[in-house]
């Protein structure tokens, strides 16, 4: 059965000039977001970018300036807004050669320009064989006549979706749910040299809610679930934050052999998200920011779930959770600070408390 998934994997590849795009986005600055999933009888691999810019160059304007300051800052962002014009134009003269090229083989292709007075507005799609799809889509709002003197500029947003499937071989009926205790095994290796480092620490942790139990303000609000019961039980590392660059070398380390056990077990069904910038890193209060999911275990005939969630907080540390899931997955909004949280009842990891609960 391996073997025939093996095989398929290798036949199926998607098409060689949308890998050349991608490898050359991230030379433009581009962030990819990539992520895979795992179901019956295939893995479905999904490449996305999006991006919204929107500027404020009169703001540069709006404090008393002399003339000579005022010059100034008019030579520096005309000069930042011909290089983002540039690249811009590059970018898109890629895309635009790129489906241009795949339309000639595609069995399905669509390509749209509308250009007017400054505005542009630009959608390129592709349907391919065996399952692969892509499309690109870029808009923008020119601001002309500008009393300052910067040169026209526009506010842009672009979108880009790329996905594909890969045949596995492995029949509905010989799929298994996925063993979160084989796979904490496999990266137990990498885990065991966070703990190496001065200060980390590891926790057990329980965060439950019983049917019917109601207390929204304590929940991440995206993944409560009124009136519906949930566990999560697991461990939680947390890895001081002056180990920094020794922390990303390990997380690309967790992540090979996490892609090692997705990859040795086609058998398990999985989402899995690719994070090659490493450990997400916090732009909000921890209270909304949620655990981002490196791996999600689906269930499977009644199954718990499980997770791997890697996140460097607002509180300077990196924070590593394995977690399995019974019902409703949810999560405390005080989850960094928390070892067990049970219908409301909260217990702090010692010297986490806060001010106003510390006894």
């Amino acid at each position: 059965m391996l073997l025939a998934a093996f095989t398929a994997t290798v036949q199926s590849q998607p098409n060689a000039r949308l890998t050349q795009l991608e490898q050359y986005l991230p030379t433009q600055n581009i962030v990819l977001n990539k992520k895979q999933s795992n179901e019956a009888g295939r893995i479905q691999y999904i490449i996305d970018a999006n991006l919204n810019v929107s500027h404020a160059w009169e703001g540069y304007f709006r404090h008393e300036l002399t003339e000579e300051e005022r010059q100034q800052r008019v030579l520096t962002v005309n000069s930042r807004i011909t290089q983002e014009r540039q690249h811009m134009e590059g970018v898109i003269d890629y895309f635009r050669t790129t489906f241009a090229s795949l339309g000639k083989e595609a069995p399905e292709s669509y390509l749209y320009e509308f250009h007017k007075n400054g505005l542009d507005t630009i959608k390129y799609s592709y349907s391919g064989p065996s399952y692969e799809g892509a499309n690109f889509k870029y808009t923008n709002r020119p601001h002309k006549n500008n009393d300052n003197g910067i040169l026209d500029y526009c506010d842009y947003s672009y979108s880009y979706f790329h996905y594909y499937y890969v045949p596995t071989g492995i029949s509905e009926g010989n799929m298994k749910a996925f063993d979160g205790k084989a796979f904490c095994e496999h990266i137990q290796p990498v885990l065991q040299e966070f703990m190496k480092l001065k200060g980390a620490k590891a926790y057990p942790i329980h965060w439950q809610h019983d049917e019917g139990f109601d207390k929204q303000g304590d929940f991440e609000a995206q993944n409560y679930r009124k009136k519906h019961a949930g566990l999560s039980a697991g461990t939680h590392y947390i890895i001081p934050s002056e180990h920094e660059g020794t922390a990303k070398i390990l997380f690309k380390q967790l992540d090979s052999l996490t892609y090692d056990y997705l990859t040795k077990h086609p058998e398990q069904p999985y989402d899995y998200v690719f994070r090659e910038g490493g450990f997400v890193e916090s732009t909000a209060s921890h209270s909304y920011g949620g655990l981002p999911q490196n791996v999600k275990g689906n269930t499977l005939n009644g199954s718990d779930e499980f997770y791997l969630c890697c996140k460097r907080e607002e509180d300077g540390l990196y924070h590593i959770l394995t977690l399995n899931s019974k019902g409703v997955h949810w999560v405390p909004r005080d989850w960094p600070k928390l070892r067990s949280y049970i219908n409301g009842e909260k217990v702090y990891i010692k010297g986490m408390e806060p001010k106003t609960e510390k006894k």
